[in-house]
């Protein structure tokens, strides 16, 4: 029964992808994007605690960074993925030969892993700055009109952006260079082409949420140091 339900599950999501592709894509990708922030935070022991009153306490893994990474997944990372690799599959057409394999894992490799990776690092710079964004809106100078705030919260982002391509470009492009030959070839060989977008997408969520996982570790780990470095300080203070 329960095997049947998931072949049935698998049939109907098909259907949805092949008549409404961007769409389907979209939603899957929102859905990797929110479950991958949930899983790592819940791996890290990264937990939220949320007091309703002095006995009721809710605990949970929902930070501000989680609807923003499904705005991503759905406004960017869908479309891009979507069109990108529909394109690979114009330019290079089945049926594929050993050297279209090839060109097609050449394209892929050099064009949209990288141009993807830009993305995502950019986007993933502007969450972590959002505070000083929000501050640069609500700026209150008499001589700055709404005309110079826009056009100083614009060069705001660019700074945000070119600091995080220059900080964070090339080690995140460097693991993608190295899986993705991996998860082209893969998709070749077993997975329909209207798919590949989300097949990338279901690859990269494992990935994502390994390394968003080690990330949040470390944060914590840095935090708990840093914790005890100032009460170590505190102490000595004291004796003196």
């Amino acid at each position: 029964m329960s095997t049947q339900l998931l072949l049935d599950l698998n049939k109907r999501y098909t259907n949805h992808l092949q008549k409404k592709p961007l769409l389907t894509k979209s939603l899957t990708l929102i859905f990797f994007a929110l479950l991958n922030e949930q899983l790592a935070s819940f791996f890290a022991g990264d937990i939220q605690c949320l007091k309703l009153s002095d006995n009721i306490n809710i605990y949970h893994t929902l930070t501000s960074r989680v609807p923003l990474m499904g705005v991503f997944a759905g406004l960017i990372n869908a479309p891009f993925t979507h069109y990108g690799y529909q394109l690979i599959q114009k330019l290079v057409p089945a049926p594929l030969t050993t050297r279209k394999k090839i060109l097609q894992i050449l394209l892929s490799t050099g064009i949209i892993t990288p141009i993807f990776c830009a993305f995502f690092v950019s986007w993933i710079g502007i969450i972590n700055n959002l505070k000083l964004l929000l501050n640069q809106l609500k700026s209150n100078s008499e001589n700055t009109t709404l005309k110079l705030k826009l056009i100083n919260f614009f060069k705001l982002i660019g700074k945000i952006v070119k600091n995080s391509l220059f900080t964070n470009f090339i080690r995140v492009s460097s693991t993608s260079v190295i899986t993705s030959p991996i998860f082209m070839l893969l998709a070749q060989k077993f997975v329909i082409p209207e798919a590949w977008s989300v097949f990338f997408a279901f690859c990269y969520f494992i990935v994502g949420t390994y390394n968003n996982t080690k990330v949040k570790l470390n944060q914590k780990r840095a935090k708990e140091e840093e914790e005890k470095s100032e009460e170590k300080d505190k102490d000595t203070v004291k004796q003196e």
